[in-house]
């Protein structure tokens, strides 16, 4: 049976300020370079589980024949419950089943083929003594793990099912390379040896006053998604009091509500984005796409044929 793979894609890189799958490492994407690695060690059906900018996500790799499930409230779950959507999708199609976050993209092919020979419920690989990834599943124990809470997310599932994890010593350091900050993501391009022009965009609104960017972009995209402030919070693992200082800020310099709170009711209440709002988000998010390919096309016209 062909081997497969569950790359997990859905969240919103919160403490990254960018979308982590899209940013350049070398002459590919984060996410491009996973992927890569998964087909050149012989894994031939792909998974991506999606969630925050899916529909960007899934253009990005159109060409790349992998297939795609969508975290429909990557907002408000943890990342069991998008394993948990990349395994149901998967079926009993592969013997074998790598799950991978979509931020871990230095680990080498020869890792993924070492793994993908070994025997077991549950493998992974372990470099000097720390665990890393991707982690194997074989086929047959995917429904025990379907069938769990989830509560501790996948290590308190295989827990649950009553798995064990095989460690195999592998000599990869990019097993345990993630990257949730900008710090961590320069010392992954620096581990790569990756010592291409780039061009670092942080498009900024403001009158006097700095007031609207990408943290305040992503702030109202969340409270659209999840319907008040404080799932939006969560989300973005934000206190709630700076939320609001971000938004009256957004709100004196423009003089207008950008969200309405509505009280009451069996729920509680919820927060909506107004007009306002909305079409502020709509020409940031706009603003930003065609800056971004300005700027591609600028870097390319000055730096692509001389350096």
């Amino acid at each position: 049976m062909p081997h497969g793979a569950v790359i997990l894609a859905a969240g919103i890189s919160s403490r990254m300020g960018e979308f982590k799958p899209l940013l350049p490492m070398g002459e590919e994407t984060v996410i491009r370079n996973v992927v890569r690695v998964l087909q050149t060690a012989g894994v031939s059906r792909i998974l991506v589980v999606t969630g925050y900018q899916s529909e960007v996500l899934q253009e990005h790799l159109a060409h790349t024949s992998v297939m795609f499930v969508h975290n429909e409230r990557f907002a408000q779950t943890q990342m069991f419950d998008s394993v948990r959507l990349g395994l149901a999708a998967m079926g009993d199609s592969c013997e074998k089943i790598l799950l991978t976050p979509a931020d871990v993209p230095l680990v080498q092919p020869d890792t993924v083929r070492t793994l993908l020979a070994q025997s077991g419920d549950c493998v992974r690989p372990l470099y000097h003594g720390q665990p890393g990834h991707p982690l194997l599943l074989h086929r047959s124990v995917v429904p025990a793990l379907l069938a769990c809470s989830g509560e501790d997310g996948l290590r308190g599932a295989i827990g649950e099912a009553g798995l064990t994890i095989r460690d195999v010593e592998v000599e990869d350091e990019g097993t345990i390379l993630d990257m949730d900050t900008p710090q961590d993501y320069e010392a992954l391009l620096h581990k790569k040896g990756d010592r291409h022009i780039r061009v670092r965009n942080q498009l900024v609104l403001g009158t006097d006053t700095l007031f609207f960017g990408p943290g305040t972009a992503q702030l109202l995209e969340m409270i659209d998604l999840t319907g008040t402030i404080s799932a939006a919070c969560e989300a973005m693992h934000m206190s709630y009091t700076k939320a609001w200082k971000m938004l009256n800020r957004v709100e004196e310099e423009l003089g207008e509500k950008v969200v309405v709170r509505v009280n009451g009711g069996s729920e509680g209440g919820y927060t909506l984005l107004t007009e306002k709002g909305r079409a502020l988000l709509a020409a940031y998010r706009g603003m930003q796409r065609e800056l971004k390919q300005q700027t591609d096309r600028l870097l390319e016209k000055y730096f692509g044929s001389r350096l």
